[in-house]
């Protein structure tokens, strides 16, 4: 009987001195920080990390960044060969992620063909399939990411 009121005091009381500590340090001066730095951006956080604004000197080009990465599956394909307008990305070894190459390009707004082949395993018949997309990128756009994850791309 004296556990169940005990463990309701003690949550009352947690409150209660979380609400003190926020309290007396909201009235504190702010020691180490910038008096513009206030703390709930700690926890405020953003995860674009695009250009915000078109390329210096020629606004009428766009960013493009290919991330090519093998299948993520342990028996998923691998990557043979990419090409993005005609221009053949160098392939790595891939990585613990599977990451296998980027490539960066500015290019004007248009229509670009993404090309690449992919590896099954030696059981699956035919063992090598060939993908082609095509890419247009808008004269709004300032950056585009393609990312070719085995069989699949995904452009943002």
């Amino acid at each position: 009987m004296q556990a169940r009121r005990f463990f309701p005091f003690l949550l009352v009381l947690g409150v209660l001195l979380a609400g003190f500590l926020l309290r007396s340090h909201k009235d504190a001066p702010p020691e180490s920080s910038p008096p513009d730095f206030p703390a709930y951006s700690l926890f405020v956080q953003n995860t674009y990390m695009g250009p915000i604004q078109p390329i210096p000197g020629n606004p009428q080009l766009v960013r493009v960044e290919v991330l090519v990465r093998d299948s993520p599956e342990a028996s998923g394909v691998q990557i043979q060969s990419v090409i993005f307008d005609g221009q053949a990305i160098p392939l790595k070894p891939r990585d613990i992620f599977g990451k296998r190459a980027s490539a960066s390009f500015q290019l004007s707004p248009g229509n670009y063909r993404l090309r690449w082949t992919v590896n099954r395993d030696k059981f699956a018949w035919p063992r090598s399939i060939s993908h082609e997309e095509e890419v247009s990128l808008d004269p709004r756009d300032l950056w585009i990411q393609i990312l070719i994850e085995g069989e699949r791309v995904s452009i943002n």
